[in-house]
């Protein structure tokens, strides 16, 4: 009986394993379309735009801070609508991983095939971003981003950060790394000062950035 006890308990510890081993990093998966031209050139003036419901509310989403932090970084600088060159909208969203929604641009590189389902870790959820920037005066869209983050954690605002620094990890992402394109992209972020610097309220660091193979 110890015997089969000891056997049971060193099968459910691989999968445990394995996601622990997941905790050393967290991907992000990105689908990136248009460009960005005078990105990095100059400082480029924008505006966000709003939703009613973001317009009424008596406080900035919770994305706010983060993407301002990070497209200011970026020589982004949020300015009126006399000055600015870019509309900057963004749309975001939690749900569980089993309930499917047909996303445009971040299928299927967003939507990778899910693996085996243990239970007794948790839920799956799929937590999403998407920026679009719109070229002003005539508003035609010039670029937009979608990220896609997976995990066993239903708090959507947990999953904001790695979301807007995926996003922003490389801007434009269609330009492409060493100027090679690609539409899709795998990010591996880690915690803020995760590298032994602290960086309280800092977007997530960036290990990597890699060009996706597309699904077939």
């Amino acid at each position: 009986m110890e015997f089969a006890v000891k056997i049971l308990l060193t099968v459910c510890l691989f999968p445990m394993a394995g996601a622990l081993a997941g905790c050393a990093g967290v991907n992000a998966d990105v689908s990136a379309r248009g460009a960005l031209p005078d990105a990095g050139q100059r400082t480029v003036v924008y505006r966000l735009a709003r939703t009613p419901a973001e317009a009424q509310a008596t406080s900035n989403p919770p994305y706010d801070a983060l993407l301002r932090d990070g497209l200011a970084k970026r020589g982004f600088v949020e300015g009126g609508p006399e000055k600015a060159v870019y509309v900057v909208s963004v749309a975001w969203s939690t749900r569980p991983a089993d309930v499917g929604v047909a996303q445009g641009d971040c299928a299927p590189a967003c939507e990778p095939a899910a693996g085996p389902s243990f239970p007794w870790f948790g839920r799956p959820y799929v937590h999403t971003l998407t920026l679009r920037f719109f070229a002003l005066p005539g508003g035609a869209e010039a670029y937009r981003v979608s990220v896609a983050k997976h995990d066993r954690d239903a708090n959507a605002q947990a999953a904001l950060p790695y979301l807007v620094a995926g996003a922003l990890a490389q801007l434009p992402y269609a330009s492409g790394v060493s100027g090679a394109g690609a539409p899709q992209w795998r990010v591996k972020l880690r915690e803020a000062g995760a590298g032994g610097e602290g960086s309280a309220g800092a977007l997530p660091e960036v290990i990597s950035v890699k060009a996706a193979a597309p699904a077939q």
